[in-house]
């Protein structure tokens, strides 16, 4: 109801390097929404404009706001605010997907998403990163500080792209999970916040 007060949006970030099939996810996710629901997503891919933007059909139960030429993490902060702010009053939707780029340090999103400007409207409930198994071949993928980060911080890591990895890299995956971040949840079963391995995109 237009007038209610917000209050207490689920919030969820999904993240993970570039390429990692961040999109993909969101749209695997959006398969589970409840029919009498309306999801926001906020998008911000470096030097992608538009096109994770344009991967999501425009229907009337889901809001897509881009946020192109940026990462939400740091330069884009002030303008960040601002958008979510005329998201939330305009749309208001019962849950809102923020996915930043994967260039970004998630760190500072959060301190805008838990600022006192969005206290009491928005509730963080977990930080989700998406995992490209074949990627951990690569020794500046590993050991890159970002991409290090955003797996420490994260409450749940999905493999992606599981369908173009061996069998070797995505046992070699899971392991690296489990040795790294002691606590993710790590199954086969369908994406419900939890993690699992899900296909590349049929595009």
């Amino acid at each position: 109801m237009r007038g209610t007060p917000l209050e207490s949006i689920p919030v969820h970030l999904v993240t993970g390097f570039l390429g990692s099939g961040k999109s993909t996810l969101i749209r695997g996710l959006l398969d589970q929404k409840p029919a009498d629901e309306t999801w926001a997503i906020l998008i911000n891919e470096f030097g992608q404009v538009g096109i994770d933007q344009a991967m999501f059909e425009e229907r009337d139960d889901l809001v897509v706001k881009g946020l192109p030429g940026g990462c939400l993490c740091c330069q884009l902060a002030f303008v960040l605010q601002a958008t979510l702010v005329n998201l939330l009053h305009r749309h208001r939707p019962d849950r809102l997907i923020v996915e930043p780029s994967g260039l970004g340090h998630p760190a500072g999103l959060l301190d805008v998403l838990r600022g006192e400007a969005f206290h009491g409207i928005l509730d963080v409930r977990d930080i989700i990163v998406t995992l490209d198994p074949a990627r951990l071949d690569e020794p500046r993928v590993r050991e890159h500080d970002t991409f290090r980060d955003q797996l420490a911080m994260a409450d749940a890591v999905v493999l992606t792209k599981a369908d173009l990895a061996t069998a070797a890299q995505r046992a070699a995956a899971r392991r690296h999970a489990a040795d790294h971040w002691a606590g993710k949840e790590v199954d086969r079963r369908g994406i419900a916040w939890k993690v699992a391995d899900i296909p590349a995109a049929s595009e």
